[in-house]
């Protein structure tokens, strides 16, 4: 974390254990309420492109099916393009 004083540090770890104690169900309902919230925070967008970078071929590949089929609407260059800007939004917050 960076620049984090020693009670906000505590905080985070005392709302980690609570949520890891949580009965299944109710983590569920919790990442369905704020996880989507959380993923357009400057940290949020770092982990995605994170995790984008640390997928195979094949695991990207199927993720993108996967985006394909939920939006089947969408043509491929429109997901491509989604894909791209996501990319681009995270790496142009983690600048200076």
């Amino acid at each position: 974390m960076e620049d984090r004083s020693p009670m906000e540090t505590a905080r985070v770890r005392s709302l980690t254990r609570e949520i890891l104690a949580l009965p299944e169900p109710e983590r569920q309902q919790l990442a369905r309420e704020v996880l989507p919230l959380l993923l357009t925070t400057r940290a949020g967008l770092e982990e995605i492109d994170a995790a984008l970078r640390g997928l195979s071929d094949d695991e990207l590949r199927a993720l993108v099916e996967r985006a394909r089929q939920r939006a089947s609407d969408l043509s491929e260059d429109e997901v491509a393009a989604i894909i791209a800007e996501g990319l681009r939004a995270a790496r142009a917050q983690g600048r200076p």
